[in-house]
């Protein structure tokens, strides 16, 4: 099913980008409580949200705790934190419980410099992380890279996840090519380069000022290895068709039809089975996490997938 919903462009779109990307640096490492017995948060604001920690096999994973109810895991994006969930998350937290995790080699999750240590164990740390909070099953949520993260959660343990929110995700037919293509922006990376060859890509309509100031901040709030490593890992993400055999996981498939991601995601949804596809016009890559009808969709789906 595709859905088509047609909302002007915010104007305030350059602004969003730079305050999206505030990640912060890593931190001393502080002395809390497991999470294996920390009581479920009360707080309903991500950002006044405590940070907690777990540990997910050689991983050290901060994430923040809000809200009651079915259960909601929230991915973000490459160079990114959960920070960036801050407004959807409180809006999901008035009826869920919603866990927005720094997946790891970002944020103040630990950072790892080899491909290996990524990839799929990206995916592996969302299951560790529910089982370490006592969750039997969740839905995923995720943002660009979250959303290969979630699709690749959804396939390896269908029985975990009660649907899948895949925000204009990396998806690929293709994992070889997938990795070439990452290959040279994660060059661009780990010599110093920067990520402007990618952020060009991604963002073709944004003035260079404003993919200069995305590019800084990135690199001064994230290790520039991890990120490279991150990149090259990335084909050991991509779910491909027939991976999730003859069991359904709800999925929905929302993407900007300004994203030059748009192409990846009517793919999957192909083949996803009962996916439903929601292209928004007038959004990007970065402005459809923002959209109200991503929120709204979102809803709905988990409404209907208990």
């Amino acid at each position: 099913m595709v859905v088509h919903l047609r909302t002007p462009r915010p104007v305030v779109a350059a602004f969003v980008v730079i305050a999206a990307l505030a990640c912060a640096s890593i931190p001393p490492v502080p002395q809390t409580p497991s999470a294996a017995t920390a009581a479920v948060s009360t707080a309903t604001s991500l950002a006044a949200a405590p940070d907690r920690y777990v540990t997910a096999a050689d991983a050290r994973l901060r994430y923040r705790d809000i809200g009651r109810g079915d259960a909601v895991v929230l991915l973000h994006g490459m160079a990114r934190s959960l920070d960036d969930w801050r407004l959807l998350a409180d809006t999901l937290a008035l009826d869920h419980r919603v866990i927005a995790v720094d997946v790891r080699g970002h944020g103040k999750s630990t950072r790892f410099s080899d491909p290996a240590r990524l990839g799929v164990e990206m995916a592996h740390d969302v299951v560790r992380v529910m089982d370490q909070l006592g969750i039997r099953r969740a839905h995923i949520a995720g943002h660009s890279m979250g959303a290969a993260i979630a699709a690749k959660v959804a396939s390896l343990y269908p029985d975990r996840v009660s649907s899948v929110a895949l925000i204009a995700g990396p998806f690929s037919p293709d994992t070889t090519s997938f990795a070439n293509d990452e290959r040279g922006f994660a060059a661009d990376v780990e010599q110093g380069r920067g990520m402007m060859g990618l952020l060009r890509w991604l963002f073709p309509t944004y003035p260079d000022s404003v993919l200069r100031t995305f590019d800084a901040e990135a690199m001064a709030t994230n290790d520039a290895a991890a990120i490279g490593a991150t990149m090259r890992g990335m084909d050991r993400l991509m779910t491909l068709p027939g991976a999730l055999g003859t069991r359904r996981v709800p999925a929905a498939v929302i993407v900007g039809v300004g994203d030059p991601l748009l192409e990846s995601s009517r793919w999957l949804a192909s083949w996803w089975p009962g996916a439903r596809l929601v292209e928004i016009p007038d959004t990007d890559h970065l402005t459809v996490i923002f959209h109200p009808r991503t929120r709204a969709e979102m809803k709905t789906l988990f409404r209907s997938s208990p």
